[in-house]
């Protein structure tokens, strides 16, 4: 059995031989002084959201998560984390789908302004989150 343990690894790195998903892990992004980036993968990419609330940009459409919602985020889409909601941290696990052989894996970009990683604040709940 293997096990990979939290933030500390990664399937890429710390994964089986077996498992053919090429990466994954997991990612807290704190209610307080958060950051992110706009970018995209040469992989299909899936959000397990394990805690809290945010906005999220996927494929150019801005839509709310929380616990237990699963994102599903096509390879070339760019994607990125908007807003925090409520008390809590955002956690997630992040998974790649196996993909093109020559697939780069990490955070790829359209330009050098999406490049810049950017401050995501933390807001009250908004009145039309879903329950």
């Amino acid at each position: 059995m293997t096990v990979v343990h939290g933030p500390a690894q990664t399937l890429r790195t710390d994964g089986p031989s077996w498992c053919q998903l090429p990466s994954g892990g997991y990612f807290r992004m704190p209610k307080e002084g958060g950051d992110h980036d706009r970018h995209f993968h040469d992989f299909n990419e899936l959000y397990l959201i394990c805690g809290g609330k945010a906005k999220i940009l996927n494929a150019g459409l801005e839509t709310y998560v929380k616990t237990g919602d699963i994102v599903c985020i096509r390879a070339g889409d760019e994607h990125d984390i908007l807003e925090i909601y409520g008390d809590e941290d955002l956690k997630l696990f992040w998974l790649y789908e196996p993909g093109p052989q020559d697939g780069t894996l990490g955070h790829l970009y359209n330009d050098s302004e999406a490049d810049a990683w950017h401050a995501v604040p933390a807001k009250p709940v908004p009145p039309d989150f879903p329950a």
